[in-house]
């Protein structure tokens, strides 16, 4: 079986965490290894046995015995566990792509409610903030072409109240669709633009399209209000701010399409160490003009 035919043996959920990305982000095996054994249930010789390794040498890792430095060994990692390549600062890996996704998988009772759309299968937001309120933020849309016509073009805004305008914007690679960013209007901080496909996504299938943007800044409030423009199964915002004295508030909010408004609170999971602070926000089966906001009220180092 090749790694491009894998079902993943994490739970996407874990992938998310801020524990998990900061892990990858370090290259830290040992640390990701005792993730998946904590939250996935995998057992060091089933994790040997994904990764090509022996049990003991997993056990090393583990306990910090041993560091990973060769390119080749993060990458059997990646593909063993199916961590997605850019979380681990490598090229999209081949099995990435979301072409292989089965429409069929889609719960029966959203199908005729999802026809001749584009729908989000997974709406990914990770906001990285540091310590002087300046921001990297990172979009993937997992899209599914319910449509009878090839996907070519995925419109998109962003705005932030303050910053540096013109945004700066940047396709990220995946790993079967070219994306290329084409710029429709800036005025200050907001930034209209469409990001192209090639191959177009053709009918019944879905891809991976995924940006950066930077030059916007949090100063005094810290929030972030995400409009939902088509049918998103599921959602994800995930914060990292560093350079905090306190944590002192988390809310989130729910805006349906007919007006009302609710709170999701108990959806949001965070955690402080030090002067940094993760925040993780999860909603499932969003309609067409519904609006979720995620907020945060902080004390600046020193503040």
């Amino acid at each position: 079986m090749s790694a491009a035919d894998r079902e993943s043996p994490l739970p996407h959920s874990l992938l998310n965490t801020p524990a998990m990305r900061r892990a990858c982000a370090d290259r830290d095996i040992g640390a990701i290894f005792t993730l998946a054994r904590d939250h996935a249930g995998l057992t060091q010789s089933r994790l040997a046995r994904l990764c090509e390794m022996t049990p003991s040498r997993v056990g090393d890792y583990i306990r910090g015995r041993a560091r990973v430095r060769q390119q080749h060994v993060v990458e059997r990692v990646a593909d063993a566990l199916r961590i997605p390549g850019e979380l681990l600062g490598l090229a999209p890996r081949p099995w990435e792509d979301g072409e292989s996704f089965d429409p069929e998988s889609v719960p029966p009772a959203l199908r005729p409610k999802l026809a001749d759309s584009v729908v989000e299968l997974e709406l990914f937001i990770a906001i990285d903030v540091d310590k002087d309120g300046w921001v990297n933020l990172t979009y993937r849309h997992t899209v599914l072409n319910l449509t009878d016509r090839p996907l070519t073009r995925f419109a998109r805004e962003l705005w932030f109240e303050h910053g540096e305008g013109p945004l700066e914007i940047a396709a990220l690679p995946t790993a079967r669709h070219q994306i290329a960013v084409e710029r429709i209007h800036d005025a200050g901080t907001l930034a209209k633009f469409a990001c192209r496909v090639s191959p177009p996504v053709p009918p019944m299938g879905s891809a991976t399209i995924a940006y950066r943007c930077t030059g916007g800044r949090f100063v005094d409030a810290h929030y972030w209000r995400q409009a939902i423009t088509r049918a998103t199964l599921r959602l994800t915002i995930d914060v990292h701010q560093r350079g905090l004295a306190a944590l002192r508030d988390v809310a989130a909010l729910e805006e349906h399409p007919d007006g009302a408004t609710q709170s999701i609170d108990e959806h949001v999971r965070w955690s402080v160490d030090g002067d940094e602070v993760d925040i993780t926000l999860g909603r499932e089966d969003l309609k067409p003009n519904q609006f979720v906001t995620l907020h945060w009220e902080v004390a600046r180092g020193g503040g």
